[in-house]
């Protein structure tokens, strides 16, 4: 993410900045190779199976800091920011306790402190929070589909020119090197012309016709609802606590968009 510099100064010549400054990590506990000005303070949003990866991800890098977590699952939340905190303790070898847990991600893009995000929700939130994000100031990561539809895509397209922001979307799999010596060889003509490309990834989304059952306490299922049809609470749709499957709702219409948002998000974008 480029713009560094710039959002450090503007975070240190804040008021808000100075009062944070207590919960930025001494610079005695990074690399010494990694500058203060190049070290970005990052939050994450969705801490599911997708989320606690980036997560872990984040946490072993020195030239990032996570001062934010953000989940709607009170379970889910609190381990996110037990995790970073217990990562930091470790690298500071003292007690830290300078992650913030959020359950609105609202209060979260509100920090000035904060460069960037890492959006890793359900798919039907990825475009709303992503142009908050920017319009809050925030570079940002985010897991693919980049959003839920086409509309939803422009605005997002519009928001990030206007504001001048760094968004990147979750499409490593061009960076994989099998994939890059077959899209090599490809280019190269090395098989051949190619008069076609076959792309084959899944079953298609279906309407969510769930059935509606007791709501449980410790999850936001409003919010979790969001920018989508407020249905009926069901533990399939966001399961409770930390767990290690992928939720149906990727299959549904209303939360997901089936294999072609999945699957489909990568092998497409290889195709092209």
């Amino acid at each position: 993410m480029t713009s560094v510099h710039c959002t450090r100064r503007r975070f240190l010549q804040s008021s808000a900045g100075l009062l944070a400054a207590p919960l930025i990590l001494p610079q005695r506990v990074w690399s010494q190779a990694t500058a203060p000005s190049r070290r970005l303070t990052l939050g994450c949003i969705g801490i599911g199976i997708i989320g606690r990866a980036h997560l872990q991800q984040c946490l072993q890098r020195d030239d990032v800091q996570v001062v934010a977590v953000c989940e709607v699952d009170t379970t889910r939340r609190e381990a996110a920011r037990a995790q970073v905190d217990a990562a930091y303790s470790k690298k500071v070898g003292a007690d830290y306790r300078g992650c913030k847990a959020y359950n609105d991600f609202r209060e979260l893009l509100a920090r000035p402190d904060i460069d960037a995000v890492v959006i890793g929700t359900p798919d039907h939130w990825h475009a709303v929070m992503a142009i908050a994000a920017v319009r809050s100031g925030k570079d940002v990561y985010c897991e693919k589909p980049l959003t839920h539809n086409i509309r939803e895509a422009v605005e997002l397209v519009k928001a990030v020119r206007q504001t001048n922001r760094v968004l990147q979307t979750g499409s490593q799999q061009r960076s994989a090197q099998e994939f890059r010596v077959a899209a090599s060889l490809v280019r190269n003509g090395v098989i051949g012309r190619v008069n076609s490309i076959h792309v084959s990834f899944g079953d298609p989304a279906r309407p969510y016709r769930g059935p509606t059952e007791p709501m449980e306490p410790g999850l936001d299922w409003n919010l979790w609802c969001g920018p989508g049809p407020l249905v009926g609470y069901n533990p399939a749709l966001s399961p409770r606590g930390v767990h290690t499957h992928y939720p149906p709702w990727r299959q549904t219409w209303e939360f997901g968009g089936g294999a072609i948002t999945n699957w489909g998000a990568h092998h497409i974008d290889i195709a092209q």
